[in-house]
């Protein structure tokens, strides 16, 4: 059975498009995979937090406060279950607990400074199980 290697223009032509859309795609991705990176390392959330303890913990309760009223004040029919909004919500948990654990360590580091200043007896042990990125902490 003889076989036709004949290829149609427009396929061939629509497959060059495939493939310079997936390369258009492959260096976007790896732009903004590039710029995360940058920010994140400009962010560097704990190191704010260990600056600024009781900004970050004052942070945490007005965002604690606004996700509790929305919570509450939620719409009488269920709400709309989507992938972003299960997205936003996990993001928010998780930096909620960032500050949340990382002006804890810092509070208790305070209190302990306070406490070998203040008081006739050595400073106790306070230690967070937690470091401020969510790693148990070493003793």
């Amino acid at each position: 059975m003889p076989t036709n290697d004949f290829v149609d223009p427009t396929v061939q032509e629509a497959e060059q498009r495939v493939e310079r859309a997936k390369a258009s795609l492959s260096s976007r991705v790896e732009a903004l995979k590039d710029k995360l990176i940058d920010v994140r390392d400009k962010l560097d959330l704990p190191g704010q937090i260990a600056k600024h303890p009781l900004p970050s913990v004052g942070i945490a309760f007005v965002l604690g406060m606004i996700t509790g009223r929305l919570r509450t004040a939620a719409p009488a029919a269920p709400p709309s279950r989507s992938l972003t909004s299960a997205a936003v919500s996990a993001l928010a948990a998780f930096g909620l607990r960032l500050v949340r654990d990382a002006a804890l360590v810092q509070l208790s580091h305070t209190a302990q400074e306070w406490w070998a200043r203040h008081g006739e007896r050595p400073a106790p042990e306070v230690h967070a199980s937690h470091a401020p990125a969510g790693e148990p902490l070493r003793h």
